[in-house]
C-alpha cells in the first residue's frame, strides 16, 4: 500500500477501501455515483453528531476528460449556496505527495436517501410512501433548485431519482454534478451522451447534440414528475431507438418547424435522419394517457414533455404553473447573484497540470490539524 498522510482510518466497503479522516466515524456504505464509491460518516466530536457523505472518485486521473470533470464539478460544489442543492464540505487525499496524487475524496453534507431508493421501495413491495401532497411539494423544490441553478447559467445535465435526495421531512436536494456544465445563453458545444437515457431529452441524444440549453433539465422534470405519478419509469428504452420509440410514441414526431431548426442546428443529412427515424406517430392526449393522475399535474407534464425545447415550458414558467401555486414563493426562490463560470475556455491542460491544479485545491481546503503536504 502506498504512503499515506497520518490522520486517516482505513474502512473497507463493498471492496472498496475509503481512507477516512479521524475526526469521522464510518455508518455505511451509500453507493455508486457516476464517479465515484460514495460512504456515509459522522463527525464523532459532538453530542448530536452531523452526517456526511464522502465520495471517493473513481480514478481521477486516468484521463484528461476525468480531471477536467473532477475539477468541474469541485469549483461548482464551492460555488453553490441554495437549500435545494447539495452542500460543499471539504475535499481531501490521504496521498503524501504531488508525484503521488491517484485519490481524490469530496466531502458533502448527508441530505438524505435517493428518491429512486423511495420509488424502487414502492415498486418492490407496492406501497404508497409518497403521497399525492408530497410529489407536489418534491416537483416544487425541484423547480425551485433549477430556478437558481439555470440563473446561474448552470444545466445540471443528469437530473434522476437517483441523483435526488428526500428527508423524512420531504425536503429535496439535488446531488452529483459530475456531468453539470457552464453555458452562455446561446448554447456552447456539448456533448450528447452525458445522462441517464429514460431521463435524457430528445434534443440531448438525437439532433440539437452541439448546441442545446437548460430546458433540457425541464424535460427531465417531466421523467420524474410522470414516475412519481404513475409508480413507473415513464420511457424505459433498453436502447437508443427503443428510448426514441416509446418517446414518439407519446409525445408524436417532429413537426416540420422542429425538423426546420434541426437541419439549421445541425445539416440537411440530420434532419433526414430525424425523418427515417419518425414512426408518424401523433401526439397523444396527456388527460387519457394519464388519466387516473391530478388534471394540474398532467397540465404540467403536457408542457414539460415538448419535443421542441423553444417550446417547451422553462423553470420560471413551471414555477407560476398551477400544480405548484400553493408552494410558488417568488420571494424566498433565490437567484445566483452572477452566472458562474467553470469552463477552461478551451484550454489544453495536461493530466500533470490537471494534478496540479487540484494539489493545491486539496491543500487549500486541508484543515489545520492535518500535517504540512509535501509538493514533490
Amino acid at each position: 500500500m502506498a504512503e499515506v498522510r497520518p490522520g486517516f482510518n482505513v474502512v473497507n466497503s463493498h471492496t472498496v477501501d475509503f481512507f477516512i479522516p479521524e475526526n469521522y466515524k464510518f455508518v455505511g456504505y451509500i453507493g455508486a455515483g457516476n464517479y465515484g464509491n460514495v460512504i456515509l460518516v459522522e463527525d464523532n466530536c459532538d453530542e448530536d453528531p452531523c452526517q456526511f457523505a464522502i465520495k471517493k472518485m473513481y480514478d481521477p486521473f486516468s484521463s484528461v476528460v476525468k480531471a477536467r470533470r473532477l475539477y468541474r464539478e469541485l469549483k461548482l460544489l464551492q460555488l453553490m449556496t441554495h437549500e435545494n442543492v447539495i452542500k460543499f464540505v471539504d475535499i481531501y487525499t490521504p496521498d503524501t505527495t504531488l508525484a503521488s496524487l491517484k485519490n481524490v475524496y469530496i466531502v458533502t453534507r448527508y441530505a438524505g436517501v435517493s428518491l429512486k431508493s423511495i420509488l424502487d421501495e414502492q415498486r418492490r413491495y407496492q406501497k404508497c410512501m409518497l403521497q399525492a401532497s408530497h410529489i407536489k411539494y418534491i416537483i416544487y423544490q425541484l423547480l425551485r433548485a433549477l430556478k437558481y441553478l439555470h440563473s446561474a447559467n448552470v444545466i445540471h445535465r443528469d437530473l434522476k431519482p437517483s441523483n435526488l435526495a428526500i428527508s423524512h421531512q420531504c425536503d429535496i436536494t439535488v446531488l452529483d454534478f459530475g456531468l453539470a456544465r457552464t453555458v452562455s445563453e446561446k448554447g456552447d458545444h456539448l456533448t450528447a451522451y452525458v445522462i441517464s437515457r429514460w431521463y435524457r431529452s430528445p434534443e440531448v441524444i438525437y439532433w440539437n447534440n452541439v448546441s442545446y440549453n437548460a430546458k433540457a433539465d425541464l424535460w427531465s422534470v417531466g421523467c420524474i414528475l410522470a414516475e412519481l405519478l404513475t409508480g413507473e419509469v415513464l420511457f424505459r428504452g433498453s436502447e437508443a431507438m427503443e428510448q426514441y420509440r416509446l418517446i414518439v410514441q407519446l409525445c408524436g414526431t417532429p413537426d416540420d418547424e422542429l425538423l426546420g431548426k434541426i437541419e439549421t442546428n445541425n445539416s440537411p443529412a440530420m434532419r433526414s435522419v430525424v425523418e427515417r427515424m419518425g414512426e408518424g406517430a401523433q401526439r397523444q392526449d396527456f388527460k387519457v394517457f394519464f388519466k387516473d393522475c391530478p388534471e394540474d399535474a398532467v397540465d404540467l407534464l403536457d408542457k414539460l414533455l415538448v419535443l421542441d425545447p423553444d417550446k417547451r415550458i422553462s423553470v420560471n414558467e413551471a414555477l407560476t404553473h398551477p400544480y405548484v401555486a400553493e408552494h410558488h414563493m417568488p420571494t424566498d426562490e433565490p437567484t445566483a447573484s452572477q452566472p458562474f463560470d467553470i469552463e477552461d475556455n478551451g484550454v489544453e491542460r495536461t493530466i500533470d497540470e490537471w494534478k496540479q491544479i487540484i494539489w493545491n485545491e486539496i491543500e487549500l481546503h486541508n484543515s489545520e490539524h492535518d500535517e504540512p503536504m509535501d509538493d514533490t
